[in-house]
């Protein structure tokens, strides 16, 4: 084919032109020859779409209007609100590569809840500049790195990936800022820094994420179309998700975790005890970010020594065959925050002899003031060998509607006064949290008060809940007790 009809067959035909990238990319000069072309340029430069399709090689997107639709658009202020592998990240690394390479001196920012969740759109924009050898020739180096991206002049584009930690986002004043999963990054964090760092003139913040919260900034901004272009997409609308991911997700969510993960809709569990925005105040960035002192602990084998010093209290959720066992550890701050910094659920079927021997190595390395245990069934037996490990002030509870009333309404009692903290990315225990629903019920005399019965949904488990109650519960111990002052006339 010639020279000009090529370059028109590339144009008109955006198949051809995917197509055409599998070649062209072990071909550095004749892909060099193609967009050197004025039409190619200007089209490149004027279509994100276009640059996806040529550039990255997206033959998917031809067939997507609403990813096309997010895609080009320019407004400074967006709110995508996207069911779960609907391709958001995707999307919007595409948008970040466009900027990048036709834009001179952007500096766009990822942003989300963890260093880890920033990284994933990241990744994808590494990868395919690397990929690319036109892109990868203009790679700046050093200073691109696995969480940076420099382009050489005359461009000087950057791209970031960050997590939402305060001492990490200071100093910047970018063009664009990426919010990933911007339903997890605390409210505060976006009104108090994030939003702070929008200095420059019609420089554009674009959240994205699947709902989770009523009172949060990126629900509100999705309910303000007079300042925010809003974009609304479930699952099912994306050539990404297949039918055979849909029908397996519909066999494993409950009627409300579909609404809300899958056709991307705020929707509270019904009679939950646990709001959404309840919860939401509860996350805490710095559980997930590497850098600080107060990270969560991943591997029991491998602590900081600074985190060796403080005070930690346990829960121990038995279960079996049906049910998990998990261990919940938390820590007690100097400011009354208690702080979930490790959490172990047992594969279905762990013996007990397993899961006493991990808890025996957590009191080793962590020094455990307290654990409560659930008792009901074969928890007795458990409780006496875990006196044997002389661990302090065990304490066997039996999973009375009573008792769990008492150790619900305590969590939830910190959660109110803002002392309980959990990781933003721990979904299932969050969905868990969520999804444990009450009833009251009557009493039978008059004297009786009313109590309240709870339950999780058919299929469901409420194991990591309720080893993060009870060792909220634990925590309680240690608190001051009352004492009365006699002041002497």
């Amino acid at each position: 084919m010639e020279e000009a009809a090529f370059v028109q067959k590339v144009l008109s035909d955006w198949t051809f032109a995917a197509q055409a990238y599998s070649g062209l990319k072990q071909r550095p000069k004749a892909f060099k020859q193609l967009i050197a072309h004025t039409e190619v340029t200007r089209k490149l430069v004027e279509d994100p779409v276009f640059f996806a399709v040529l550039m990255c090689g997206d033959k998917w997107l031809i067939n997507a209007p609403d990813h096309q639709k997010l895609l080009r658009d320019p407004q400074p202020r967006q709110v995508a609100v996207c069911g779960r592998g609907w391709g958001k990240s995707l999307v919007f690394s595409r948008k970040n590569l466009w900027l990048l390479y036709t834009k001179p001196d952007i500096e766009s920012l990822i942003i989300s809840s963890t260093q880890r969740q920033s990284m994933i759109m990241f990744d994808y924009c590494y990868t395919t500049a690397t990929v690319n050898p036109l892109m990868r020739e203009m790679l700046q180096r050093p200073g691109t790195s696995r969480t940076t991206i420099k382009l050489k002049s005359p461009l000087n584009g950057k791209l970031v990936a960050l997590p939402c930690s305060p001492n990490k986002l200071r100093g910047y004043h970018p063009d664009y800022i990426f919010l990933d999963e911007a339903s997890i990054i605390p409210s505060e964090m976006i009104t108090s820094e994030i939003l702070m760092m929008l200095t420059k003139p019609n420089a554009a913040l674009i959240m994205s994420g699947t709902p989770m919260a009523f009172e949060h900034v990126f629900h509100k901004a999705f309910l303000d179309q007079k300042r925010y272009s809003v974009h609304h997409y479930p699952s099912n609308t994306s050539p990404l998700v297949s039918e055979q991911q849909l029908a397996e997700w519909r066999d494993m969510m409950t009627r409300e975790e579909w609404q809300r993960e899958v056709e991307a809709l705020w929707i509270e569990s019904t009679q939950t005890f646990f709001p959404l925005d309840l919860i939401a105040t509860c996350i805490d960035p710095e559980l997930d970010n590497p850098a600080s002192p107060n990270q969560y602990i991943e591997d029991i084998e491998h602590v900081k020594p600074t985190q060796l010093r403080r005070k930690y209290f346990a829960g121990l959720d038995l279960g079996k065959q049906v049910d998990h066992s998990v261990l919940a550890i938390a820590e007690l701050t100097d400011n009354n925050l208690v702080r979930l910094v490790h959490k172990r659920e047992f594969p279905l079927g762990t013996p007990y002899p397993e899961v006493i021997a991990y808890v025996a190595r957590t009191h080793q390395t962590l020094d455990l003031e307290g654990i409560y245990v659930d008792k009901t069934g074969i928890g007795d037996a458990i409780v006496d060998e875990l006196e044997n490990l002389d661990i302090p002030n065990i304490k066997g509870v039996f999973f009375t509607d009573a008792e769990k009333e008492n150790m619900l309404n305590y969590m939830k009692l910190l959660m109110e006064k803002k002392q309980l903290r959990i990781r933003g990315e721990d979904k299932q225990l969050i969905a868990q949290i969520n999804e444990q629903q009450y009833e009251y019920l009557k009493p039978n005399t008059a004297q009786e008060r009313i109590h309240i019965k709870f339950r999780h949904p058919r299929g469901r488990h409420d194991d990591q809940l309720f080893a993060l109650a009870l060792a909220c519960y634990a925590s309680k111990e240690a608190e001051p007790e009352p004492f009365l002052v006699v002041v002497p006339r």
